[in-house]
């Protein structure tokens, strides 16, 4: 897994410096136009073009880093590209069960609105154990408090 993705990213930032080293290598040439003016440019314009040497100081990029150090951030990136995944993956498996879980509360309201709407007579039990039979308006209440469970979880 991590040869992988050891490759997938080393390939390209190799493939990379392989061109970009090449622009490098090019020469810079120095000359002088009929007005005195001096110029410079990546290819000798004329036989008075002279090639001029540039200092290249190392960077402290890449190429300064021990093998060591350079392991050690491929490491440390490859880590968090791991950690960032396993995120990922969290996260999709909580959004999943967010998901089961409303689908369970929507069927779970659903059957009881419609099992409600088909009564006859709705009724609580008070606390001698006696029914106790919902009027007009409290049935109305009743049902648009199902309607309302209804709503917010199957939407």
């Amino acid at each position: 897994m991590i040869k992988e993705l050891t490759m997938k990213y080393l390939l390209p930032v190799m493939l990379f410096s392989a061109i970009f080293s090449q622009s490098l290598c090019a020469g810079v040439y120095k000359w002088t136009d009929e007005h005195g003016r001096v110029h410079f440019s990546d290819r000798p314009v004329s036989e008075s073009s002279t090639e001029v040497k540039i200092k290249q100081t190392p960077s402290s990029g890449s190429s300064a880093e021990s093998p060591q150090q350079r392991q050690q951030k491929m490491r440390k990136m490859l880590d968090a590209f791991e950690e960032e995944r396993s995120e990922k993956k969290e996260a999709k498996q909580k959004a999943k069960q967010e998901r089961e879980k409303r689908n369970k509360k929507c069927i779970y309201a659903k059957d009881r609105y419609n099992s409600h709407i088909r009564a006859s007579g709705i009724y609580n039990y008070k606390k001698d154990g006696q029914k106790s039979y919902l009027n007009d308006a409290e049935r109305k209440s009743h049902m648009q408090r199902l309607k309302a469970d209804v709503d917010r979880w199957c939407k």
